[in-house]
This record gives C-alpha cells, structure tokens and sequence, in this order.
C-alpha cells in the first residue's frame, strides 16, 4: 500500500473513530461533591466523608493505646439497608487513611489476600522460591467491622432515604467494642434514579 493510501486509510478510520465519539460527553467532576444526577442512595461523596471522618477518629484512639505494636484486621462491613453497595469501598478507603495516619505503630492486615499469602509461604518454604525470614501470620488485636443500615419512604415520585453507616473496633479476644462511631445522613429527592 502506498503512503498516499495508508493515509487516506488512517485518515478516514480515526473520521469515523471520532463521529462515534461524537455523541456522548464526559466531564471529570471531583468525587467528594454532589453532582447533578441527583437521586438519594449512598454516592461518592456519603462514601469519603464517613469514611474520612470515621478514620480520623479511630487513628487518634489507636495511637493513644498503651499496647504497642497493634495489629488491625478488617472484618465484614455488612450491608442491611436498601440499596446495593460495595462495602469493600469503606473498608479500603478507611484503610488506606489508617496506613499512612498510624505508621509502623499500628498493623493492618490484608485477609482477604490470605489465601496468595499461604501459597507464596508455601512455596518459599518448600524450596520453589527463594526463602525470606519465616514469620508466622498475624493474629488481630482488634477487628474493624461495621454496618450500613437505612430507612426509606416513598410517595409517587418522591423519595426519602435515611442512611446509617456504623463503624467499630472489637476487641478480638472478648469481643468487647473499643471504639464506636456512625455517621448517619438522609436525602430527599427524585426516586427515579438507578445506583449500581
């Protein structure tokens, strides 16, 4: 194929690349405000202000523990109320603000990986890979669990939807609770919008 054809070609591929494009419109918006879908189910912004607010109160409490060295699991987040949600969202978000709050005085362990974690303990150990230091796996001090529920109403188009999201420390030996917050919000609004 000649220059002169090879450019016709990749001219018009990316004409029609473009004309399909054409149609639909994105615009970056910032996660932590409303935006102008509307609808009253749990969205980004609920998400990273509970999450915000609930890691930066437990940080302070668990620095202020006179045990050193604390180890954190998170356990289940469950989900009771009426719209379908990813709890792990919660989970990861808090986390990763506990992390980078709490330093090396506080360790938080990754479960849902355990099972990677046994196979590649495995392996070290019996000779696949290069073996490291043996350590046994982590047992928890404390397990970071939680608990979404709501309350709705409904009238012809309208809604309202009441949302709680609990979030606490349990002692991993007697289960006591060490640590306790909600933070609860509800929205009014236009019943028609879908969450996924």
């Amino acid at each position: 194929m000649t220059t002169s054809k090879l450019t016709a070609v990749l001219a018009l591929s990316f004409a029609a690349f473009a004309a399909g494009c054409a149609g639909h419109s994105m615009e970056r918006v910032n996660p932590s405000a409303d935006d102008d879908v509307g609808g009253t189910g749990i969205d980004s912004a609920d998400v990273i202000i509970a999450t915000d607010r609930a890691a930066g109160d437990l940080g302070p409490a668990l620095l202020k523990s006179s045990q050193n060295d604390l180890v954190v699991a998170p356990a289940t987040i469950k989900n009771e109320s009426i719209q379908p949600f990813n709890v792990g969202m919660l989970t990861d978000r808090m986390i990763d603000r506990l992390v980078h709050d709490c330093g090396a005085r506080v360790r938080f362990l990754a479960r849902e990986h355990i099972d990677e974690v046994v196979k590649e303990r495995d392996a070290k150990r019996s000779g696949v890979y290069s073996p490291t230091e043996q350590k046994a796996l982590l047992g928890a001090h404390y397990l970071l669990t939680g608990r979404i529920t709501s309350l709705s109403k409904r009238v012809e188009g309208d809604r309202a939807d009441y949302f709680v999201m609990s979030f606490r420390l349990v002692d991993a030996e007697d289960s006591h609770v060490v640590w306790s917050n909600q933070y609860e919000f509800k929205k009014v609004g236009d019943s028609g919008v879908q969450y996924q």
